[in-house]
């Protein structure tokens, strides 16, 4: 618990210092993903680990109705303000919420499920499990779950501060969980698998190494 408060007390004072940490521009996931949602006839998505919403907003101008939820009261609250302030007050609804608690609606709720590196984040495997169930739970028969998480290919991976299963804490102070392909397959039960593949995500002082997973509830 101790680490997990750390955890969130770090992103609050990141999106503090940086309004636009992740920058303005949508994630490379989001743009891939955009056509897999409309090929799907998707609505309404349901995305976790939201941050500050630069792949809300994505979604939002392409008319989705979005649920935003992220633990961090900071981003959360920004992007409040950024709702009002671009009147999306319509189609995107912000929430705090721990998706380590149930999430806070009903069975067959949403046609998509979206997160970019949010299950990369300090997660037990049991924990990521227990939270792709939930994800499969609200979403509607045939509904998709597309996210993104750090890989075993990446070059931090393996380095730093052991912090558990194949989870390492790096000079920024963030906990990062990587995944093998194997273990994302593992962790799908109960889904199709659309398909898993790998993508690079650049950054200023590397390129981070990601897969792109896209899982549909059966019927």
């Amino acid at each position: 618990m101790q680490e997990e408060t750390s955890q969130k007390k770090q992103w609050d004072n990141t999106y503090t210092k940086a309004e636009d940490f992740f920058g303005k521009e949508p994630s490379e996931l989001a743009v891939s993903a955009l056509p897999t949602l409309k090929d799907h006839g998707v609505r309404t998505v349901l995305e976790l680990g939201c941050g500050q919403g630069r792949d809300t907003w994505y979604f939002a101008r392409n008319g989705m109705a979005v649920t935003a939820l992220d633990y961090s009261e900071t981003g959360v609250c920004q992007m409040r303000d950024a709702v009002e302030r671009e009147r999306l007050d319509d189609v995107v609804t912000v929430m705090v919420h721990d998706a380590r608690a149930p999430l806070p609606f009903p069975d067959s709720a949403f046609d998509a499920v979206y997160s970019h590196m949010f299950f990369t984040m300090e997660f037990s495997e049991e924990e990521v499990s227990r939270m792709l169930g939930d994800c499969r739970r609200v979403l509607r028969p045939g509904g998709l779950n597309i996210y993104s998480v750090r890989n075993d290919h990446d070059p931090h991976y393996g380095k730093f501060e052991p912090r558990g299963k194949d989870m390492w804490k790096n000079p920024l102070g963030f906990v990062v969980h990587f995944f093998t392909e194997e273990k994302l397959r593992e962790l799908s039960a109960g889904y199709e698998i659309l398909w898993i593949k790998e993508f690079d995500e650049p950054s200023p002082a590397y390129t981070k190494k990601l897969y792109e997973v896209a899982l549909r509830r059966p019927g």
